[in-house]
């Protein structure tokens, strides 16, 4: 069993494809190591693949001419991207950077869609990834287009709890640093810190180092929900 089929059985977005199935996709598949803010893809780059960490984080983002940078989703092992480039268009919609030293796997995007059109559960599972994402894309436009930072802060932190085991905790463990949460909520770092001091002087929430112990859950629910 080569290591590329090996990761590929265990990953959900691979669960109830058939062994033939998935010996046509390791076949033809490349892995990648890269270093941390190393770019693997840029936006408008021509390319036909697509892609699945495996190990470490990569950030999809955009960026302005200005220099100004979004961050759109942060992925860690298992979670696929490049779907669009995989099936539809030739240009990348996006920049992707690893954040750690990553390792991704690269599956030729014809190779992919011929797999996928005679594998229902490989296109169901495909299909599970992109619902997720476009709800996540439909709270990010809501986030920024109509909530202020520490509105966009409460929420962030918020979903982040409901994501940690047993989702009744008071404390996130954040894997992200302030710079590039500060991207990803449209804010700049020293408008964060200034929310979250002043959080931290409400006690609403204490940060220490990258993690963060939420004091008062009612005042950050109620923040989230636009409450002054």
């Amino acid at each position: 069993m080569t290591p590329i089929l090996n990761a590929m059985q265990n990953l959900d977005l691979f669960r109830g494809v058939s062994p033939g199935g998935l010996s046509t996709l390791a076949g033809q598949s490349r892995y990648r190591k890269y270093e941390a803010g190393a770019m693997l893809v840029g936006e408008e780059d021509s390319v036909r693949a697509f892609y699945v960490v495996l190990t470490g984080r990569v950030k999809l983002y955009k960026s302005s001419s200005e220099g100004k940078e979004q961050t759109l989703y942060l992925l860690g092992p298992g979670d696929p991207f490049g779907m669009c480039t995989a099936f539809a268009v030739d240009s990348f919609p996006a920049n992707a950077m690893a954040l750690d030293e990553s390792g991704v796997l690269q599956i030729p995007g014809p190779v992919m869609e011929a797999v996928a059109l005679k594998e229902p559960r490989l296109l169901m599972n495909i299909i599970a990834v992109l619902s997720d994402r476009l709800k996540q894309s439909m709270e990010l436009i809501e986030s920024l287009s109509l909530k202020e930072i520490p509105e966009r802060l409460a929420s962030f932190l918020l979903h982040g709890l409901g994501q940690e085991r047993g989702g009744g905790g008071d404390r996130l463990e954040l894997a992200i640093t302030q710079r590039e949460l500060a991207k990803i909520l449209g804010s700049t770092p020293e408008a964060l810190s200034r929310v979250i001091r002043r959080l931290s002087e409400a006690g609403v929430l204490v940060l220490e180092g990258r993690s963060v112990r939420v004091l008062d859950r009612r005042a950050l629910e109620g923040l989230a929900e636009g409450e002054a």
